[in-house]
């Protein structure tokens, strides 16, 4: 008996091939959005591989291992050099714009006391021997009265006790004045804690005095080898209060008070001179420019004052000011 033909649908046949079309379609779409992905990959790693690589400061990471970074010692700023002043080795007494006074001074009795004469403004000097005529030596204070007045006070060649000179004949003649000792201030550099004032000796305001300023017999100043000042209005008998003037290393009397020389001060590279008052209130002069080293002119430096003059010696500088110190001739 022959077998029945078995009737395939024509739309069966249709079906299995669409199947198979969206089934590689949605394969071929998945391939697809999978190099996509892939491609989007590479593009950000290379794009994060192109930035820039963060560093950290030491501040940022902290080594827990390591040793911790000492903190820097500040450098301090150098201070200025303090020169304090010196027993001088100038004396220098001024009597008017041409007039003048001076004298070296040293250890008794080597020292020859020789003063010296200008009539001329110092551009010369007359010398004249007080040792040779009145045996004196080592001079201590120089008091100039006019061109033929002058008195000192030195210190005796045999045994360099003090001593009171004067000449009246402008250093042609000197003569030895006991008398006249007791009544003059001074200090002897034997006792430089003791001043020595009209009403005899009195007690010191410091330890070592440097240099006697005289205005008169009751005023008087005194600079101290500790850089201090001070001042007294009673014959020694009672001292001011001590008034510190950085870098002075001399000082005069004036008519009106005091004249100081400073040197080491922030707007004068050299001498820097300031006048005082009675009460030692301090204020800048002129200054005189200068190479010398400061600590050179410590006892080496002289100023005093006459008619509107300053006269200032000044290492191997002699120099006068008619106005105040702004200039120098």
């Amino acid at each position: 008996m022959a077998r029945p033909i078995r009737h395939v649908p024509r739309d069966t046949s249709r079906r299995r091939a669409w199947v198979y079309v969206a089934v590689t379609a949605f394969i071929a779409a998945d391939i697809l959005l999978v190099v996509l992905a892939l491609g989007s990959t590479r593009n950000t790693d290379a794009a994060e591989a192109t930035r820039p690589i963060p560093t950290f400061t030491s501040a940022s990471v902290i080594d827990p291992t390591a040793a911790p970074t000492p903190t820097p010692t500040p450098t301090a700023t150098p201070a200025a050099a303090t020169i304090l002043p010196l027993p001088t080795t100038r004396l220098l007494g001024a009597v008017d714009a041409q007039t003048a006074w001076r004298a070296q001074t040293g250890a008794c009795p080597a020292t020859a006391a020789s003063p010296e004469l200008t009539t001329d403004g110092g551009a010369t000097w007359k010398p004249t021997d007080a040792t040779g005529k009145a045996k004196v030596t080592s001079i201590q204070r120089l008091m100039a009265t006019s061109e033929s007045v002058v008195e000192m006070v030195g210190l005796t060649k045999t045994d360099c006790a003090p001593q009171f000179v004067k000449s009246f004949v402008a250093g042609d003649n000197y003569s030895a004045y006991p008398d006249k000792l007791t009544g003059t201030w001074f200090v002897n550099p034997a006792d430089r804690a003791t001043v020595h004032a009209p009403d005899g000796d009195a007690k010191a305001p410091c330890t070592s005095v440097v240099t006697l300023a005289v205005r008169n017999d009751t005023s008087a100043a005194a600079l101290c080898a500790d850089g201090r000042l001070f001042a007294t209005e009673d014959s020694a008998a009672t001292w001011s209060s001590p008034v510190t003037v950085p870098g002075a290393v001399a000082l005069n009397a004036t008519d009106t008070g005091y004249l100081a020389a400073a040197v080491v001060r922030p707007d004068c590279a050299g001498v820097q001179l300031l006048t005082l008052s009675p009460a030692l209130e301090s204020t800048e002069a002129g200054c005189f420019k200068t190479a010398a080293q400061p600590a050179s002119l410590a006892g080496n430096l002289a100023v005093s004052s006459a008619a509107g003059t300053i006269w200032l010696w000044a290492g191997d500088a002699f120099k006068r000011s008619a106005d105040g110190g702004v200039t120098w001739e």
